[in-house]
């Protein structure tokens, strides 16, 4: 079946705002009020930069759709926000028109988020020479948490957090790169969030950043953000000279028992795709996989 893309005249955004409540926010808010609050804000933002486009069989009448796709520009990638499909085996057909859509809009690189156990996006993936460019991470605060006896959570002071800034922002930028962006585009998000994410430094409201110290001497650090009811781990590093000894791991268990005692229901976590070692870890400290995002240069 040949498939053709459609924009859709003045399209409703109700079935991306109940896909961004189960997929994304409800986890993150654990209030459905709140999620789908969360999730109106974000397809407002979106807006002008989304398509909303029908894909119908090109030798059917216009009424054949087989699906729809939300695709968004993101500087000069395009990425599928979301994709309803009436069956999966419509998948390859979807992507290899978004992609050449995407191609012929001059972007570079096409993304999406794959959900574990959803056919339409695993599909959609599936024998297209998508790479993992990042998996979203989250830990349940209301299981059994075990004890940590070895590292020890100290609040940042000022000189500490000068030294951890003067690094975070291009290790971050590093790390995108190496999951598929350009180094320039990757240092400009980078700048970009650390200034909106930190506007008052180590000051800023709802974010925690802690010195890890094992018998008094400094193994890591770690940074949490609290802005939402579902904490998140947006940077945790063992200082070089202490790797491979437990810490990383000894790190995220005081960080998860610090976020519960602060009343977060839950801990999430981004890791980057090539990061195989980091995920492990993670996988073995409990934490479940809620979304892959895949990428594939163009």
């Amino acid at each position: 079946m040949d498939l053709v893309l459609t924009p859709v005249t003045d399209p409703s955004y109700d079935d991306l705002v109940e896909h961004l409540v189960a997929r994304r926010f409800l986890g993150e808010q654990a209030d459905e009020g709140r999620a789908r609050e969360a999730a109106q804000a974000m397809a407002a933002r979106v807006r002008e930069r989304a398509e909303v486009l029908d894909a119908r069989d090109a030798d059917a009448d216009a009424d054949a759709t087989v699906g729809r796709v939300w695709l968004v520009e993101q500087g000069d990638d395009r990425a599928v926000l979301h994709l309803r499909l009436t069956d999966p085996a419509h998948a390859v057909g979807v992507r290899e028109a978004v992609e050449a859509r995407a191609a012929a809009a001059g972007a570079a690189r096409l993304t999406v988020g794959v959900f574990p156990g959803d056919p339409t996006t695993e599909a959609f993936v599936a024998g297209g020479g998508y790479e993992t460019a990042a998996v979203q991470m989250r830990l349940d605060l209301a299981r059994d948490l075990p004890a940590e006896e070895v590292v020890a959570l100290v609040p940042m002071d000022q000189a500490a957090y000068d030294v951890w800034e003067a690094d975070e922002v291009e290790a971050y930028a590093e790390a995108r790169a190496k999951s598929g962006e350009s180094p320039e585009r990757a240092l400009e998000i980078s700048r970009q969030q650390h200034a909106e994410l930190l506007p008052d430094g180590l000051d800023t409201e709802h974010h925690q950043f802690f010195v890890g110290r094992v018998a008094g001497e400094q193994v890591g650090t770690l940074w949490i953000g609290t802005e939402r009811p579902m904490a998140f781990v947006y940077d945790v590093h063992v200082d070089e000279g202490h790797r491979r000894r437990g810490y990383g791991a000894g790190l995220m268990r005081a960080g998860a028992l610090w976020a519960r005692r602060h009343g977060s229901h839950a801990l999430g976590l981004n890791v980057f795709g090539y990061n195989h070692g980091a995920r492990a870890l993670y996988e073995g400290l409990g934490y479940d996989t809620v979304e892959v995002f895949q990428g594939k240069g163009l």
